[in-house]
C-alpha cells in the first residue's frame, strides 16, 4: 500500500526548496525514515510542527518513486521546554544524533524509539540533571545496540568486581577493568565504586529506580565508549552549571 501510518520522532531536518523540508524520522516500525515534508515552512501549514526537531507524532507517509512524503501528522509531543534550556537542549541534540547513527532504514527499532522518547521526556519535564539523563541514555543505547559494557567482571582477568571496588571503563575491551589489571591505564577512565554501582543499577532497573547518583556522573567516559563502538563523534554538550 502506498500509505502507511507510524509514530515518529524527528531526528534531523534540512530545508528544501522554498517551503519544504527533508526530515529524518525514527520510527518504531520502520527504523530510520527519510521523508519529504511539503509546505511545512509556510506560516499556516498544518505540518509546521511536524517538520521540527524533536517533534513526536503519528505520521502518515505516502510512498512513491522510492520517496516517502509526509501527508499528515498528529503531534503527540513537541518537547518544547528543551528550547528554554540550552544545556538540556544540547543533551537532546546528542540523543537525536546518536539515535540517527544507530537506526537503520527498514529495520524496526521499538526499543530505541522508547528509549529516546522517555529520555527526551525526562529532559523536558523532570528535574533529573541533564548529565544523568544523558549518561543513562548512552548506557541503554549501548545495551540495545549490542555493545553493552560488562560492569560486573573485569574484562582482563574475569574476576567478579566487589561492590566497594572501582574500575576503568575500556571501550576497546567492552567493559570494566579492575585496578590491579589497569594499573597503567589513564586515571580519566577510572570510575569510583559509587559511580560504578549507580551504572549497574541504571542498567538493571532504570534511572528512575536507581539510588541517588554520585555527584559527578561519567558522561564523558560513556560518550567515549559509545563513540568508539559507532565509529563516529557525538555532538558536544553543555553542562547545566556552565
Amino acid at each position: 500500500m502506498p500509505y502507511k501510518n507510524t509514530q515518529g520522532i524527528v531526528l534531523s531536518r534540512t530545508d528544501y526548496r522554498e517551503n519544504d523540508r527533508m526530515i529524518t524520522l525514527l520510527s518504531p516500525d520502520f527504523g530510520r525514515v527519510d521523508a519529504l515534508c511539503r509546505g511545512c515552512r509556510k506560516p499556516k501549514s498544518p505540518l509546521m510542527t511536524a517538520g521540527e526537531l524533536f517533534c513526536m507524532g503519528e505520521y502518515v507517509l505516502f510512498s512513491a518513486a522510492s520517496r516517502e512524503t509526509v501527508t499528515a501528522c498528529t503531534v503527540i509531543e513537541a518537547f518544547y521546554p528543551l528550547r528554554l534550556n540550552y544545556a538540556r537542549l544540547s543533551y537532546g541534540a546528542m540523543m537525536l544524533s546518536a539515535s540517527q547513527k544507530m537506526a537503520q532504514p527498514g529495520e524496526a527499532a521499538p526499543h530505541l524509539f522508547i528509549l529516546l522518547a522517555r529520555s527526551l521526556k525526562r529532559l523536558s519535564y523532570e528535574e533529573t540533571p541533564a548529565d544523568q539523563v544523558g549518561s543513562a541514555f548512552l548506557l541503554h543505547l549501548a545495551a540495545i545496540s549490542g555493545f553493552k559494557p560488562r560492569l560486573n567482571h573485569c574484562v582482563r582477568c574475569a574476576r567478579r568486581m566487589g561492590e566497594e571496588e572501582g574500575g576503568f571503563l575500556l571501550a576497546q575491551e567492552g567493559g570494566i577493568c579492575c585496578s590491579a589489571c589497569g594499573s597503567r591505564l589513564p586515571l580519566r577512565l577510572m570510575l569510583p565504586a559509587a559511580t560504578l554501582a549507580w551504572l549497574r543499577q541504571v542498567l538493571a532497573i532504570g534511572i528512575d529506580k536507581a539510588e541517588t547518583a554520585p555527584k559527578e556522573v561519567p558522561y564523558a567516559i560513556l560518550a567515549d565508549y559509545v563513540e568508539y563502538h559507532i565509529d563516529s563523534k557525538l555532538p558536544a554538550v553543555t553542562d547545566e552549571d556552565s
